[in-house]
C-alpha cells in the first residue's frame, strides 16, 4: 500500500510540475486545464517532462489546424448509414466497471466499398468526430452510472473470416494515418481489447508477434479462440453483451446491437442521477476544473436558481458541452474549465493499435514464416540424406554378412571400419543442424535490400518486354503493309504490260 501511495504521489507532483510548465509556456488553453489529460500524455512519454511538452504543443497545434475543437458541430457524415454496412461497429453496453463496450466485426470489413461510400478524408473526420463525441457524452454518463471516474473502453475485435493478405494498400495507409494521430494526441487509452474467433494461425502468429509489441500494450490484449464466451462474460454482464458474441441482448427494436448505441448515455437521465456531489466523485466536475468562462446568461440563470431553490441537480447536456462549462460562484475568481472532451485521446488506440500493429509487421512476420519454412525444408533435406547414408550403411552390412564363408568368424576391425564414415557423416549432419537451429530466422538487411532491388529490375525488365513486344507488333503490322503495296505493284505493272503488248500488236 504504501509503494502505491508513493508512486500515486509521485504521479501527482509531476502533474502539477507539468501543469506549471505548461502555464509558463501559455500552453494550457482552460478546456485542457485536467489532471487526467496531463497524466495520460505524461505516461506516454514516461513522465519526461520536456518530451510531454512538446507532445502538448504539437497536440495543440493539430488540434487547431484540424478543427477538433468544433467538429462536432461542425461536421455532418451524412454516408454514416453506408458505412456501417461495410465496416460494422459501434458501441454497446457497459462492462462490469462501467466502461463503455466498442465493437468491431472485422471480418464483415469491406474496405474497397467503404472506400466508394466515403473520402478518406470524411472517413477521418468522422473517426475524429467519434471520439469527441465519446468524451463529450458517453464517459460523463458512464462515470455517473457507475459513481466513478471512467475515461477509458472495452474492446471486442471479432476476426473471423477475416484474410490479412487480401488488406489494400490503400486500406493500411489509412490505418497508418489513424495511428499516427492518435499516437501523437491520443495516448495511453486502452484498458482491455478481446481479439475472439481467432483461429490457431492466428494465435501461433500473435505469440510471436507478442515480443515485437510493446509491453503495456501487449499486455491489454488477449486473443481468444471460439470459446471466448465464458472469458467475455466474466468482464461484461450477459444483458450488456450482443447475442452473436454470447450475450442475450439483440436490440431487434433498434436495428440491431451495433446500430442501437445502447449505454448510460443513451437514456434519459434525472437530475438526481446528475447532481453536482456526484459528479465531484466520479472527477468530472472538481473544485479544481469548475469554471465560468464562456458561459451563456441563461445557463447561469438556472444554476443560481437551482442554487437558489435548494436543489444541486446539473443537466447532462450542460456539462458535456464544451462551450457550456459549469460555474460555481466561490470560484470566479481563479476559473478553470473541466474538460469533459479531455478525455478524447483515450478511445482511438483501443480498436487501431491493434490494426496498426498487424499491418505493420505483416511483411516482416511474413519473412518470418517464409525463413522458417526454408529452415525446416533444409531440415527435411538433411535427413532425407540421413535416411540414405543410413539405409547404404545397413546395405553394405547385409552384404558383407552374406560374403562371409559359412563357418568364417567376422573380426572386429572391419565392423569398425564400417560404421566410422557413418558415425562421422551422423556428426557432420548434426552439426549442420544446430548450426542452421542458431541462425536467426529473420533475413539480413542486406538480403533484403538485394530482394528488393532484383523485384525493381525484374520489373523494370517486364516494362522493356512489353515496350519490345509493342515494337514487334509495329513493325509487323509496317511489314504486312508492305507486302500489300508490293502485291498491289506487282498487279499494275503486269497490267500494264498485258496493254502495252495488246497495243503492240494492233
Amino acid at each position: 500500500m504504501e509503494e502505491g501511495g508513493g508512486a500515486a504521489a509521485e504521479e501527482a507532483r509531476a502533474v502539477e510540475e507539468f501543469r506549471q510548465a505548461l502555464a509558463a509556456r501559455d500552453l494550457l488553453p482552460p478546456k485542457f486545464d485536467d489532471e487526467y489529460t496531463m497524466r495520460r500524455f505524461l505516461k506516454a512519454r514516461g513522465f519526461d517532462i520536456d518530451k510531454t511538452i512538446d507532445m502538448w504543443s504539437d497536440m495543440l497545434k493539430w488540434r487547431k489546424e484540424f478543427g477538433a475543437d468544433s467538429i462536432l458541430t461542425d461536421f455532418v457524415f451524412e454516408e454514416l448509414e453506408d458505412v456501417l454496412l461495410y465496416y460494422p461497429h459501434g458501441f454497446h453496453g457497459v462492462d462490469r466497471d462501467g466502461r463503455p463496450i466498442y465493437i468491431e466485426i472485422l471480418g464483415k470489413v469491406d474496405p474497397t466499398k467503404l472506400l466508394n461510400a466515403t473520402t478518406v478524408e470524411r472517413f477521418l473526420k468522422y473517426h475524429v468526430q467519434s471520439l469527441e463525441r465519446l468524451f463529450a457524452e458517453k464517459y460523463p454518463a458512464c462515470s455517473v452510472a457507475s459513481k466513478k471516474h471512467v475515461d477509458t473502453i472495452t474492446t471486442i475485435l471479432d476476426v473471423k473470416g477475416v484474410n490479412w493478405m487480401k488488406v489494400s494498400k490503400l486500406a493500411r495507409e489509412v490505418v497508418l494515418h489513424i495511428n499516427k494521430i492518435d499516437g501523437d494526441n491520443y495516448p495511453e487509452i486502452l484498458h482491455r481489447m478481446f481479439i475472439v474467433n481467432a483461429g490457431s494461425g492466428f494465435r501461433l502468429l500473435w505469440g510471436a508477434l507478442r515480443g515485437l509489441i510493446d509491453p503495456n500494450t501487449a499486455d491489454k490484449i488477449e486473443v481468444l479462440g471460439e470459446t471466448y464466451q465464458y472469458r467475455l462474460l466474466e468482464q461484461i454482464d450477459k444483458s450488456q453483451l450482443p447475442h452473436f458474441l454470447g450475450g442475450s441482448c439483440s436490440c431487434s427494436g433498434e436495428g440491431g446491437c451495433l446500430r442501437s448505441n445502447k449505454g448510460p448515455w443513451n437514456q434519459m437521465m434525472t437530475s438526481d442521477d446528475l447532481s453536482e456531489s456526484t459528479l465531484m466523485e466520479t472527477g468530472h466536475l472538481s473544485n479544481e476544473n469548475l469554471a465560468c468562462q464562456d458561459m451563456e446568461p441563461d445557463v447561469q440563470m438556472k444554476l443560481e436558481n437551482s442554487h437558489s431553490s435548494g436543489s444541486s441537480s446539473i443537466p447532462l447536456k450542460m456539462l458535456s458541452s464544451p462551450n457550456t462549462p459549469v460555474t460555481r460562484k466561490e470560484d470566479m475568481v481563479s476559473p478553470k474549465l473541466t474538460t469533459v472532451g479531455s478525455t478524447v485521446a483515450r478511445f482511438q488506440l483501443c480498436h487501431s493499435v491493434w490494426n496498426l500493429q498487424l499491418l505493420k509487421l505483416l511483411v516482416e512476420v511474413i519473412k518470418v514464416v517464409i525463413v522458417f519454412l526454408w529452415s525446416l525444408l533444409s531440415v527435411a533435406q538433411l535427413f532425407s540424406a540421413l535416411r540414405r547414408v543410413v539405409s547404404h550403411c545397413i546395405n553394405m552390412s547385409s552384404t558383407a554378412e552374406h560374403v562371409h564363408m559359412p563357418g568364417m568368424k567376422s573380426g572386429g576391425p572391419t565392423d569398425k571400419d564400417c560404421t566410422a564414415p557413418c558415425l562421422e557423416r551422423l556428426k557432420r549432419l548434426e552439426n549442420m543442424v544446430m548450426e542452421l537451429n542458431q541462425r536467426s530466422p529473420r533475413i539480413p538487411p542486406e538480403k533484403e535490400d538485394l530482394i528488393e532491388e532484383s523485384m525493381r529490375r525484374i520489373r523494370s525488365i517486364e516494362c522493356d518486354i512489353k515496350k519490345t513486344q509493342r515494337a514487334l507488333n509495329r513493325t509487323s503490322l509496317k511489314q504486312q503493309k508492305l507486302e500489300q503495296r508490293v502485291e498491289n505493284w506487282k498487279e499494275s505493272m503486269l497490267t500494264n504490260s498485258c496493254r502495252f503488248s495488246y497495243c503492240n500488236a494492233l
